[in-house]
């Protein structure tokens, strides 16, 4: 179970909160210490900075896979040419003290690319040339990548999955692709933390968009699931989304240690009963009740 699982460092990065040095040296160690070896990351970060901490903590450590992105740049710029994403590629390498990574993704785009095949030539070049193991589409949630491009030359597809939130997975799995359900915590909403009095600091991402009727909307959809299940909001969460079909691996955002003891706990007790995950998936189709807000979904 250990091997599904995927420790996802935005969190860490300071995107969504001032964060201690320590704390994630700690927290990386940790992961490492008990079996948690696959990371997520990207270079905008923390504006490169959690790509720098995974290379200076596993510079040594040559079993820790890295999967990381381009098209993404630090400091809000985007870019998808070609020599743009080389640079991007190159410097996070840099930065992760790695000359080969695991999977390199590009990174959420939606009509920034209109020819993906030299895009994806590159990838492959990089991939022949040992310097990546997998090539990946981090998908912009939403978009139509069927009209654009053949998933199916991807190695690894990763998309947000959880509770609010399983567009994703309606399709049948492409039968050679792996796919990674990211966001499973649903940026924190499912971790039964945020009420609707929740205010989020400035340099949390989830400033601009987590708030008045969408906060409020998501906290009813919240509640309806509480009101169906007995069990705690962020088990349950977890644990439906690493018994979803067609799901490979998930990736877990993780802050503190305490979040890594979570998800150690949750893999001797991972299963959840497919009745359960159906009703859930009713509610789901459902809007969970609720009349015309599907605006404020998540």
């Amino acid at each position: 179970m250990k091997s599904k699982i995927i420790i996802g460092t935005w969190p860490l990065s300071g995107d969504y909160g001032n964060i201690d040095l320590n704390q994630i040296q700690q927290s990386l160690e940790f992961c490492y210490e008990n079996g948690l070896k696959e990371f997520d990351t990207a270079p905008n970060y923390g504006n490169g900075f959690m790509e720098f901490c995974l290379g200076k903590v596993f510079q040594q450590n040559s079993d820790v896979q890295i999967n990381t992105k381009i098209g993404n740049l630090p400091f809000g710029k985007k870019s998808f040419d070609i020599e743009s994403l080389k640079k991007s590629f190159n410097e996070s390498l840099k930065r992760l003290n790695k000359k080969s990574i695991n999977t390199l993704f590009l990174h959420n785009p939606r009509n920034d690319i209109l020819d993906y095949d030299k895009i994806i030539d590159f990838m492959e070049k990089l991939k022949n040339e040992n310097m990546i193991k997998c090539i990946g589409l981090s998908k912009a949630k939403d978009f139509d990548y069927d009209s654009v491009v053949e998933l199916n030359r991807f190695d690894v597809i990763q998309d947000d999955v959880n509770l609010l939130y399983l567009d994703s997975i309606k399709k049948q799995k492409l039968s050679k692709t792996i796919f990674m359900a990211r966001s499973p915590l649903a940026s924190g909403l499912l971790s039964g933390r945020i009420t609707k009095n929740t205010i989020f600091a400035n340099d949390d991402h989830r400033h601009s968009w987590l708030k008045e009727e969408r906060l409020e909307s998501l906290l009813r959809r919240i509640n309806v699931i509480k009101e169906n299940s007995g069990i705690e909001l962020p088990i349950l969460a977890m644990k439906f989304v690493l018994n979803l079909e067609n799901v490979d691996k998930v990736i877990f955002g993780i802050k503190k240690i305490e979040h890594i003891k979570k998800i150690l706990e949750l893999i001797s007790d991972y299963k959840l009963n497919y009745e359960v995950i159906d009703k859930f998936k009713m509610l789901y189709e459902k809007d969970f009740g609720l009349i015309n807000e599907k605006q404020y979904s998540y």
